[in-house]
C-alpha cells in the first residue's frame, strides 16, 4: 500500500498555482467552467448538469461549456476511457461499494487509481484533475457512485450520501467549514483573486496578544465596522496572511512567560527571524505582512530582518530587499525591514555560509519534520534538524493536524544532538488561519485542515 502520509501535494493548500494565479478548482456537483451548482440553495432550484459521457468524472451546465473545456480535458478523458474499456466498467468508481473498503484502503484505492491514470498521460495532472480522483461524487459511507441515487448536504453541497442511514452525524462538525471552502472556491473561480488589503494600523502601546487571531484583527487592526465591510471571505483570507507573522509573535510571547532568557515581546528593539522551508505561495505570498504585523504591532521594534530559505523557494533572486516594502508608518518612525532570500538552499547549508546572521527565532511552518521522504523524495530534514537548534533560540514549528504535531516533536527529539527544553508542547494554535483546506492524508480524522493549526515551541536546553 502507498505511504500516503508522505504526499504533501494531497493537502491542496489554497487555489493558487506556482505563478501565483488562481488555479482551476474541481467541485464535483457544479459546472467545471462557470461553477453553476447542481442545487441553488437560495432559490431552491435544481439544474441538470451534463456529466462527461466519456469519463463520467466531470460535469458541465451545457454543451457550450463542455466544448469550451474539451481542449483541456480531452487527453485525460481518453486515458480514463481506455481504463474503463480495459476493465469493462461504466465508471472508475463503479462497484466500489461492494468492496467494503476501510478508510485507509479507500484512500489507497483513489490515490493508486490517480497514479495509474497519470502514468498513461503524456503530462503531469493539473491539481483540479487530481481532485477529480481524490474527491469524487460518491456516497461518503459506502462509496456508491450512482449519481441518480445520491443526495447532497443542502448547506455545504460537499457531502454526499445514498440514503438516510449513510448521513453521518459527524458531518455537522465540518459542514460550516466546508461551506466556507465552497464559497471561497466559487468566488475566486468566478471573479479571480479576492481583494484582501492588509490593515496599516500603527499600535502606539504594546498590549499582550489576545486569545485568538480574529479577536486581534477585529479589535485592534481593522475594527468591527471594518471587518463587517470586508465581508466573511476577505476577512478569512486576511487571517491566512496574518497567521504566519502573528503565530511567531504569539509563540514568542507565550514562550517568554514560561522560561528565562527570552526577552519580553514588548521590549524587543530588533528581531532576526529565520523561516525554514519557505515557499513563495505561502510564507512569501505577500511580504508586506511581515512588516505590518511585526513593526506596526510592536511599538519598540525598530529593526526587522527576515531570512527565507528552502529548496522549494524559487523564482526570486538571492540577497536582500532592503526597506523596499516598508509602510508609511515605518518610514515616518525610522523603522527598518529587510527581507533576505536564500532560494534553492537547505538551511543546513545556509548556516555555514557567509550570509548567515544569528537568529532570535527559527520557524518552520507546516513542516512535516516526521516525514522520511520530503523534497524530491529524499529525507531532506535529516541534516537540517540539528541546525534548527544551533543557537539555542526558540524554534517554532506548526503542523496541519493533531496527529502530525507530536510526530514532528518526536523526530526533533530523536535527531537532536542536545536535550530539548519544551517551551510549548504540541497544542492548538489560536493564531491559525481560518481558511479551510481539503485534507486527503488524514481525512478520517478531519476532512478539513487549516494552515498553522497546531504549534510547538522548543529550544536547546541550556547547560547550567
Amino acid at each position: 500500500m502507498t505511504e500516503l502520509c508522505t504526499l504533501d501535494l494531497l493537502y491542496f493548500d489554497g487555489v493558487e498555482n506556482e505563478e501565483g494565479e488562481i488555479r482551476a478548482i474541481f467541485i464535483p456537483n457544479s459546472c467545471h467552467v462557470c461553477k453553476t451548482m447542481r442545487h441553488d440553495s437560495e432559490s431552491g432550484s435544481e439544474i441538470k448538469l451534463l456529466s462527461c459521457s466519456g469519463c463520467r468524472m466531470i460535469a458541465y451546465c451545457g454543451l457550450a461549456h463542455q466544448k469550451e473545456h474539451w481542449a483541456q480535458h480531452k487527453d485525460l478523458c481518453k486515458v480514463v476511457q481506455q481504463v474503463l474499456r480495459k476493465e469493462g466498467r461504466p465508471s472508475l468508481f463503479n462497484g466500489v461499494e461492494k468492496l467494503n473498503l476501510s478508510p485507509e484502503s479507500w484512500k489507497a484505492f483513489r490515490y493508486n487509481l490517480m497514479v495509474r491514470v497519470e502514468k498513461a498521460l503524456t503530462r503531469s495532472m493539473q491539481p483540479y484533475e487530481q481532485e477529480m480522483f481524490l474527491y469524487p461524487r460518491v456516497c461518503n459511507q459506502c462509496r456508491m457512485d450512482d449519481g441518480t441515487k445520491l443526495n447532497e448536504c443542502p448547506d455545504c453541497h460537499s457531502f454526499f450520501y445514498c440514503c438516510d442511514q449513510h448521513l453521518s452525524i459527524t458531518h455537522q462538525e465540518w459542514c460550516k467549514d466546508l461551506k466556507l471552502l465552497l464559497d471561497l472556491n466559487i468566488e475566486q473561480s468566478k471573479k479571480g483573486r479576492i481583494d484582501c488589503m492588509l490593515p496599516h494600523q500603527l499600535l502606539e502601546t504594546f498590549e499582550e496578544f489576545p486569545a485568538s487571531l480574529k479577536e486581534f484583527l477585529v479589535l485592534r487592526m481593522v475594527g468591527a465596522m471594518g471587518a463587517f465591510a470586508m465581508g466573511r471571505n476577505s476577512l478569512t483570507l486576511l487571517t491566512e496572511f496574518a497567521s504566519y507573522p502573528l503565530t511567531v509573535l504569539w509563540g514568542l510571547q507565550e514562550a517568554a512567560k514560561l522560561t528565562d532568557g527570552i526577552p519580553h515581546l514588548g521590549d524587543r528593539k530588533s528581531l532576526v527571524v529565520h523561516i525554514v522551508g519557505a515557499e513563495l505561495p505561502f510564507e512569501c505570498n505577500n511580504l508586506a505582512k511581515w512588516d505590518v504585523f511585526f513593526l506596526n504591532t510592536l511599538p519598540a521594534l525598530k529593526s526587522l530582518y527576515v531570512t527565507f530559505t528552502g529548496p522549494e523557494l524559487t523564482g526570486v533572486p538571492a540577497g536582500t530587499w532592503d526597506d523596499d516594502l516598508r509602510c508609511p508608518h515605518c518610514e515616518r518612525n525610522n523603522k527598518h525591514f529587510v527581507c533576505d532570500f536564500q532560494p534553492n538552499t537547505f538551511y543546513h547549508d545556509f548556516v555555514k555560509s557567509k550570509n548567515y546572521i544569528r537568529p532570535d527565532v527559527v520557524v518552520a511552518f507546516n513542516c512535516g519534520l516526521y516525514r522520511q521522504t520530503g523534497f524530491q523524495g529524499s529525507d531532506s530534514w535529516a541534516k537540517t534538524i540539528p541546525c534548527l537548534l544551533k543557537e539555542g533560540v526558540p524554534l517554532i514549528l506548526t503542523a496541519y493536524t493533531a496527529a502530525e504535531a507530536p510526530l514532528d516533536l518526536k523526530r526533533l527529539q530523536e535527531a537532536s544532538r542536545d536535550p530539548l527544553e519544551i517551551l510549548m508542547p504540541p497544542q492548538k494554535n489560536p493564531y491559525r488561519s481560518s481558511r479551510p483546506c481539503r485534507n486527503f492524508v488524514s481525512e478520517e480524522e478531519s476532512p478539513i485542515i487549516f494552515k498553522n493549526q497546531y504549534i510547538t515551541v522548543v529550544r536547546k536546553q541550556s547547560i547550567k
